[in-house]
């Protein structure tokens, strides 16, 4: 019996909704290129190993060597101005915009395409640096979203975009009087391409400790303020980011009135935060929400200021750890894997998502329902 179903057994049935996916583990830097090159690593990879979705971090594709980073709250420029000039477009412009077309072919896409096909055949080894692979590469980039869209159609994999910078008019972003910010952005792209569904993140990291740290992701970045959820092949997702795992409130409404099965968390711990939370937040995200947990994960060093903690991971809804890429294992941790991270990247993990199970654990222990009926006060 696999390790998802030895806690809780399940009904037997010929038509067990049972899917494969891929959780990716970047390292990010300043080189969209050799990020997005990265991800297309992943994507083959995925391909290779039967996976119908992969699943990306926070801050995938847009990490830039002046950047100051804290905790989750996303890459942040030095300026608003910074941060919103290299932002990609308004998502909701490329939804319009997002169709079946396949995206025409130029240098890089033709890097990517190449990087794809070369995983998908490469054998069980995850080489992050296969000579059979372009690493270095140069062409033009229309947006991130636009090639994670490539890649996807490359690939024929739905693929979650777990955190990008997008652009967000004075008007979208509540304030018609403040400069125009930025939406940190989880999309989900289908197959095809297409632009299936989009969450802007709702919390925002906000923090002030004097003598030691004084940052405002509000600053440049405009709060979400609709829960999403949407429908996939692996089941109903939960879009969230990172911060937004530190509010349960937030994910009893995405069960209860979203209907949500799997519950998408992409990240980008620091490594004092990830050996103190990491696990024990995401473990309770699966067990009191009784679903699928997936987080994908950042690690080791972007720049001389930053590393994350990594651990990319999926909880079942009994709370068992399915997959788990590793990271770091104390703060002062540098050796293992590449010199800049203690393990090897970028990587994915695969597991099984089997919506069974998610029927079977709510059946046997009601929480949600009792929930719904409960009445109390002080």
């Amino acid at each position: 019996m696999d390790k998802a179903t030895t806690a809780m057994s399940i009904p037997t049935s010929t038509t067990r909704a049972i899917s494969r996916i891929a959780i990716a583990q970047l390292r990010s830097t300043r080189n969209k290129h050799t990020n997005l090159i990265n991800i297309a690593k992943t994507a083959g990879w995925a391909k290779r190993d039967g996976a119908k979705m992969l699943f990306l971090p926070e801050c995938l594709a847009n990490v830039d060597m002046r950047i100051i980073y804290h905790k989750c709250l996303g890459f942040i420029g030095d300026s608003a101005e910074q941060t919103v000039l290299n932002a990609d477009p308004s998502i909701e412009v490329q939804m319009k915009n997002s169709n079946d077309d396949v995206l025409p072919m130029n240098s890089f896409r033709e890097a990517l395409a190449a990087t794809i096909q070369s995983c998908s055949q490469s054998d069980d080894e995850q080489q992050s640096e296969d000579n059979n692979i372009i690493n270095e590469v140069e062409g033009p980039i229309e947006s991130i979203v636009a090639e994670l869209r490539f890649i996807a159609q490359q690939s024929k994999l739905w693929i979650s975009g777990g955190g990008v910078h997008t652009a967000a008019t004075s008007s979208t972003a509540g304030d018609a009087s403040s400069p125009s910010k930025i939406y940190n952005t989880h999309v989900i792209i289908d197959e095809k391409g297409k632009i299936t569904s989009f969450y802007h993140k709702i919390h925002l990291f906000d923090v002030s400790i004097p003598g030691k740290v004084n940052l405002k992701e509000s600053n440049t970045t405009a709060p979400g303020q609709k829960l999403v959820v949407c429908d996939s092949p692996i089941g109903k997702l939960a879009l969230t980011i990172c911060y937004d795992m530190r509010f349960p409130e937030m994910y009893v409404e995405l069960v209860q009135r979203g209907g949500a099965k799997v519950i998408l968390i992409p990240s980008a711990f620091t490594v004092p935060t990830g050996i103190a939370h990491w696990h024990a937040l995401l473990r309770a995200r699966a067990i009191e929400s009784q679903c699928y947990v997936i987080a994908a994960a950042q690690v080791g060093r972007h720049n001389e200021k930053r590393k994350s903690y990594g651990h990319s991971l999926a909880y079942d809804p009994w709370g068992e750890l399915l997959a788990d890429a590793g990271g770091y294992e104390n703060d002062s941790q540098d050796g293992g894997g590449d010199e800049l991270s203690p393990v090897n990247v970028p990587s994915i993990v695969t597991c099984e998502i089997d919506l069974d199970l998610v029927q079977s654990v709510r059946e046997r222990m009601p929480i949600q329902q009792h929930r719904e009926s409960s009445n109390f006060t002080f």
